[in-house]
């Protein structure tokens, strides 16, 4: 029988219960680079059961697809996709004067102010993705 410390080299630490191995093209670039989230957010137990259940998805839908068959989607919800999508509309609508200003370097942050015709709470979800998300990420949505 293997003892404890042959198992934990290979194990999460228990304090990173969400931990996952950063993609390829996450590590290759700083882009790619998940922020911290700030302190207020992890005052807030809304932010923080949001933020969990967003950093556990991949590993969630991949798990589902390792244990199924080729040919199902695993993921009809788009689990990744719209945990990112529940947290900046909670940051967006709970916590709007946390909301970073538009970052200039944004393509999607300039793009969204110049055109004058989206609904604010839009613009506040995006900018909220700033707190949480990688830029590469958070430009998509």
């Amino acid at each position: 029988m293997a003892s404890k410390d042959e198992h934990s080299k290979d194990e999460p630490p228990e304090h990173a219960p969400f931990a996952r191995e950063p993609l390829k093209e996450e590590s290759e670039s700083p882009a790619g680079d998940w922020p911290l989230p700030p302190s207020w957010m992890w005052g807030c137990t809304e932010c923080t059961v949001l933020y969990k259940a967003m950093k556990r998805a991949p590993q969630v839908v991949d798990a589902a697809r390792a244990a199924g068959g080729p040919g199902i989607d695993y993921d009809p919800m788009d689990t990744v996709v719209s945990t990112q999508i529940r947290l900046a509309r909670h940051i967006a609508t709970g916590h709007a004067e946390d909301v970073p200003a538009v970052d200039e370097g944004c393509d999607r942050c300039v793009s969204d102010v110049k055109a004058e015709q989206f609904p604010a709470v839009l613009m506040l979800e995006h900018r909220a993705r700033h707190l949480f998300a990688p830029p590469s990420i958070a430009g998509l949505i």
